[in-house]
């Protein structure tokens, strides 16, 4: 039976390794901006497939379609604006987490938990709305009939995505970079031949949106006229949703950051505005109807087409299937935007430890893999429970955005006031105006589309939102807990009595070395070293001290945080060999860094065998009290998949138990919070011999 561990790696792209030390690594997955523009900026481009489509229904519904032109120009502001808001986003967090970091650092913390709970609610919405939306614009050039075969479409999209994003962020905007501009292409020459087939009438269609405001206002006031068009210009909010996707990936962006993102947004606010401006025109000429089993979209260049080329059917069957065609495609690089995106929120969030540490570990070919694999998941129960119609989805995804949105500019917001001494005037005033503005649109569209769409879902997305908000707090406090009893567990072993040692002598050769295999936590790792010595008196001569330092998110994101990390783990090893010294045993450390903690464990292990063949392996595993399900979860199990794989060489790896009485849970009893979490290690009884290392 194959290995689950080589099976996923062969998934996520065999056995080609990057050093992740290494500066060149990082160039190869750098983004510059037009790959950004196109990956990324996928996400926000692809909205125009249907952002505009929901806005013009909500104005179908009232019988006022000729308001869209309205809606056409507040739309393209709305981008510009939005945009320009989230270039000083990218600028103040040029290593990404975009709207969660602005929300942490800028307002509070649990700004910034409850403004990742709702970007990790929005990507797994993002690949599962654009995994739907793409379905539909290519079941609207087939029979009705067909209908039947969408949840297979569905799946079978999602899966391709979902394994083309486990092999690594640049190579799959490479190979989706050439849809994006397809669709750029096909939907600015239809948008262009749609007006000029209108050319004659265009005019008349603007002075019927005159004069259908002139009449609503004369109907129900001017509160009227601004109700309508904020109902519908909050329906297509789904329009604006991808904007900030490039600030949580600004740490994919090829240095300088702050500039190559204000570059890559400039091109994303720019064709946006374009194309969704521009569908909204074309709504406005052609005031299209309805069509079951068919995209608006799909409808108004069908009718464009049939105008321009009428005794063409072949011609215009080919350009408008090439037209859906690179739409579907370029809403599947937008679900692969969110694969990018999802992940990169994920990591910043189990950084700061409101995640599980798991979603920080970045794979070989350097992807926060269980990000992705978290994204996929939940993206495809969101298509099975809503059946994979775009119109419930929208609402859910619209709601989340906008209020990360919100989030993440009222803290621009005050940092601008906070800081309006460290810049010129001038450009203190445009910051600040523009991040006041987008936070106000921003706020209305929120309020506006929960209060419509409550009945709808609204209060679904808020509900999901904080759910994961509490159990990210929840898993803070664990985190919380379980550090500060580890830490203290070191310092106590540390400062452990040295003549009440095991009188051990100094080998002059290391003929029966323990290897002690330790993570991020010292105290693990002397724990084991003290425990193999009680249970195996004097059959240890010398120790080997095994690390491995895991290039999470945080360290990826510069040289500074891998040369911390480095100094991290060489401190830590220092004390478990000068504690070793003291006690009579000669020590040696080997050490190791990469994407992978366990396999770099399990190399580093090989390695000191094939030098020390008698060496044998200990390692502890935390056994949290209480005990449950969320230890498990938490806490990963390192050491038994290190022990599975070295079993495999014949390597003997010995699992011992380290108890870690973590006290009452803070989240359950707030009373609890003064207290002081207590470890007990298996520690030996007070007499002198059990005492020693």
């Amino acid at each position: 039976m194959q290995n689950p561990d080589k099976a996923r790696s062969k998934i996520a792209g065999g056995k080609k390794h990057r050093d992740p030390m290494k500066w060149e690594t990082w160039r190869h997955a750098a983004l510059v901006a037009v790959l950004a523009w196109a990956g990324v900026g996928a996400d926000s481009l692809s909205s125009a497939s249907y952002g505009p489509e929901e806005a013009y229904k909500s104005l179908h519904v009232s019988g006022h379609e000729p308001l869209v032109l309205w809606l056409a120009l507040i739309t393209a502001l709305t981008v510009v604006v939005i945009s320009l808001a989230y270039v000083q986003v990218i600028r103040l967090f040029p290593n990404g987490g975009g709207g969660y970091q602005a929300a942490t650092r800028l307002v509070h913390p649990l700004a910034g938990l409850m403004s990742g709970s709702a970007l990790v609610v929005d990507y797994a919405l993002t690949i599962a709305i654009s995994v739907a939306a793409a379905s539909d614009a290519m079941f609207s050039l087939v029979p009705p009939e067909w209908l039947q075969y969408k949840p297979f479409a569905l799946a079978g999209g999602l899966g391709f995505l979902l394994f083309l994003n486990l092999r690594g962020i640049r190579e799959s905007v490479l190979v989706l970079a050439p849809i994006f501009f397809g669709f750029l292409l096909t939907h600015v020459v239809l948008i262009g031949f749609g007006l000029v087939a209108k050319g004659d009438e265009l005019v008349g269609a603007v002075v019927n949106a005159e004069r259908q405001a002139t009449s609503v206002v004369g109907e129900r006031g001017v509160w009227g006229l601004i109700a309508i068009i904020a109902t519908a210009y909050a329906a297509g909010a789904g329009t604006y949703t991808g904007i900030e996707a490039l600030s949580n990936n600004a740490h994919a962006l090829k240095p300088p950051r702050a500039e190559t993102g204000a570059h890559a947004m400039a091109l994303i606010a720019i064709s946006l505005a374009v194309v969704a401006a521009g569908i909204m025109l074309l709504y406005t000429a052609w005031l299209p109807a309805l069509e079951p089993g068919k995209t608006l979209n799909a409808v108004v260049f069908e009718n464009t087409l049939a105008q321009l080329f009428p005794n063409h059917e072949l011609a215009r069957q080919v350009m408008l299937s090439v037209a859906m065609t690179f739409a579907a495609a370029l809403l599947l690089v937008a679900a692969s935007s969110g694969f990018l995106g999802g992940p990169a929120v994920l990591a910043s969030m189990a950084i700061d430890k409101w995640a599980p540490h798991s979603f920080a570990h970045l794979s070989n070919k350097l992807v926060a893999q269980n990000g992705v694999l978290a994204m996929g998941i939940a993206a495809g129960i969101l298509l099975l429970f809503t059946g994979g119609l775009v119109h419930s989805l929208v609402v859910l995804y619209s709601i989340n955005v906008f209020l990360t949105f919100s989030l993440s500019l009222t803290g621009l917001v005050r940092y601008n006031i906070s800081h309006r001494r460290e810049q010129k005037f001038g450009q203190w005033l445009s910051r600040i105006s523009i991040a006041i503005v987008a936070l106000v649109v921003a706020v209305s569209i929120l309020v506006t589309l929960f209060v419509a769409k409550f009945s709808q879902g609204a209060w679904v997305a808020v509900l999901v939102a904080l759910v994961l908000a509490a159990c990210g707090y929840w898993v803070r406090d664990h985190y919380r807990r379980f550090d500060a009893s580890m830490d203290k567990t070191f310092e106590e072993l540390l400062l452990r009595d040295p003549a009440a040692a095991i009188e051990v002598p100094k080998a002059a050769k290391m003929k029966r070395p323990v290897g002690i295999v330790t993570g991020p936590h010292g105290g693990a790792g002397l724990h084991a070293l003290m425990h193999a010595q009680r249970l195996f008196r004097g059959q240890f001569d010398s120790v080997i001290i095994i690390s491995a330092g895991e290039v999470d998110a945080e360290a990826y994101g510069g040289h500074e945080a891998l040369e911390r990390l480095k100094r991290q783990v060489g401190d830590r090893c220092a004390k478990i060999v000068a504690w070793s010294r003291d006690h009579g045993m000669p020590a040696k450390v080997f050490t190791g860094f990469s994407t992978d903690a366990i396999e770099t464990l399990e190399e580093l292990c090989l390695k000191v065998r094939a030098d020390h063949p008698n060496v044998v392996f200990v390692a502890t595993r935390p056994m949290t009290r209480p005990h449950g399900w969320a230890s498990t979860l938490l806490h990963g199990g390192t050491a038994l998949s290190l022990q599975r794989r070295l079993h495999a060489h014949d390597a003997p790896l010995i699992v011992l138990p380290m108890r870690v009485e973590l006290g009452p849970d803070r989240y359950f009893n707030p009373a609890a919070d003064d207290a002081s979490p207590i470890v007990t290690p298996e520690r030996p009884a007070p007499e002198a011999e059990d005492s020693g290392g």
